[in-house]
């Protein structure tokens, strides 16, 4: 029995050095903390480095430590084997994280208390250029009741922190609170309101606000500014599957008041409603109104489709950089590529007129007739635009008139035009090409259908239009007057002319 009692004072002795040496000497403590700062950083992932720990009024125990080499953690409290009550500080001067850096000045104070199994932890202070407040239970595997208030923050920092981009930037508040949230279960709301003084030259306010269930997230969203309204609802998105969808309305009272945000200073206003999705593609469908008829849009990948229906045409092609003569009530399709900035046109016109433009002046001068004055019901406009230059063929007909463009080139950029025209209104009738500067352009002159027109109004005036149409009809009528029209566009070629065409020039 002595020897035992000698060899176990002889182990107590030994523990105690041991126990010295780790508590209470320099090298003793390194070792100590090298090896709780490695279990530590194990546990929680995050790197963590144990500076002190004063023990010598266990059980209230002062810890201080360092988060990932910028934050400061300093917790003063009652801690046992089961249980704590202490409090805390967190400083730092920048938050840190795998993804990203950002120097911002951290000040928290909180309290943490109970079980192990059971801590409540509450917290506040400054952050993220703002204040911030938060509480929450924190179970083995689980967090519950947790509650996040975030007042004036940076809204740029935290989308930043969240491996976002901030498209609206400023003061920012936000609001979280979970029921639950573990590795399987998510169930909460989050609302987030920010207000951008200056978002593409415009101001402008968002608030959203997320329902979340588990993979499934519901939310709706409004962006509002003296200058529209966007109000998305119905909007679903499946975490896991990376989808979403969601309803739309839009509402601009004045696009001239967009220009900084649309690139263009469009005029009138705008009406839409439709839906967004969002999975492999980004598309955006939707109908409007705005145009006077309906106009059905599809915007995906890298172009806008648009299907019109009586919509007014000039209105339409206000929305891209195309120069508007027309306006009409246009049925048929419209297709505009972004990125390769090419506008394909093909409709049919109703009740077309000129709008006033160089074209209607330049004929008024040319020809004496202003094309303000007619209306066309049965026309046709197809074209394409790409680099400043429109190709195309337009055809504005009615029971009386007609005026075709064909193999249309307009360049838009140097304000000249390439066109073959046949014309016929207010007691003119010609045919030819049109070409050169748009404000002062060339025209050649098909002589033998003026001829003919010309011969054709002075038969009516002697015989009537009715008597001859009759010899018309007649057998070999016809050979005559295209004789006589040959011979009488060779006279004014050779006598007057001296070529082949007539050009006229600007007055």
């Amino acid at each position: 029995m002595f020897v035992f009692f000698k060899y176990f004072i002889y182990l107590l002795l030994v523990l105690s050095v041991i126990l010295f040496y780790l508590l209470f000497t320099p090298m003793g403590n390194s070792t100590v903390y090298g090896l709780i700062s490695t279990q530590l950083s194990e546990k929680t992932d995050v790197q963590i480095e144990v500076k002190d720990i004063i023990l010598s009024e266990y059980p209230q125990v002062h810890i201080e430590v360092n988060i990932q080499r910028k934050a400061k953690l300093i917790l003063d409290g009652y801690l046992d084997d089961t249980r704590m009550n202490m409090d805390y500080t967190l400083t730092s001067d920048c938050i840190a994280t795998e993804e990203c850096k950002i120097d911002d000045i951290i000040n928290i104070h909180g309290n943490v208390q109970g079980l192990f199994s059971r801590l409540m932890l509450k917290g506040q202070g400054t952050a993220l250029d703002g204040k911030i407040k938060y509480q929450a239970i924190k179970y083995p595997n689980k967090v519950e009741d947790i509650t996040l208030d975030m007042y004036d923050i940076n809204s740029t920092k935290l989308l930043r922190l969240l491996g976002q981009t901030a498209l609206i930037k400023g003061k920012a508040n936000a609001s979280v609170h979970f029921d639950i949230m573990s590795n399987t279960h998510k169930r909460g709301v989050i609302t987030y309101d920010v207000k951008d003084k200056d978002f593409q030259g415009i101001p402008l306010s968002l608030h959203t606000k997320v329902k979340i269930q588990d993979d499934t997230h519901t939310f709706i969203m409004d962006a509002t500014s003296p200058h529209l309204l966007l109000h998305i609802t119905k909007g679903i998105y499946q975490q896991e599957a990376k989808t979403a969808k969601a309803h739309y309305v839009l509402d601009i009272q004045d696009l001239s008041k967009l220009e900084s945000l649309l690139g263009n200073k469009y005029r009138g206003s705008f009406y839409a409603m439709g839906e967004i999705s969002y999975g492999k593609d980004f598309t955006v469908t939707g109908l409007s109104k705005s145009f006077g008829g309906m106009t059905d849009f599809v915007f995906e990948k890298e172009g806008l489709s648009v299907t019109l229906k009586d919509a007014q045409l000039h209105q339409i092609l206000h929305l891209f950089p195309f120069p508007t003569i027309l306006t009409a009530h246009a049925t048929g399709k419209l297709y505009y590529n972004f990125v390769q900035e090419t506008l394909v046109v093909n409709t049919t016109l109703k009740n077309a007129k000129f709008l006033h433009c160089k074209l209607v002046d330049v004929i008024y001068k040319k020809a004496g007739v202003n094309l303000l004055h007619e209306t066309f019901d049965n026309s046709s406009l197809n074209l394409t635009y790409h680099n400043s230059i429109i190709l195309g063929d337009l055809h504005l007909a009615n029971e009386r008139s007609h005026i075709y463009l064909n193999n249309t080139t307009i360049n838009t950029q140097k304000s000249t035009i390439n066109a073959y025209f046949d014309f016929k209104m207010q007691k003119q009738e010609f045919a030819g090409k049109v070409y050169g500067p748009l404000d002062k352009p060339k025209v050649n002159l098909n002589m033998q259908k003026l001829v003919r027109y010309q011969m054709d109004k002075q038969v009516d005036k002697l015989i009537g239009k009715n008597t001859r149409k009759i010899i018309e009809s007649m057998p070999l009528g016809n050979v005559a007057k295209d004789l006589a029209t040959d011979v009488g566009a060779s006279f004014m070629k050779v006598f007057f002319l001296g070529q082949h065409s007539i050009s006229f020039n600007p007055i």
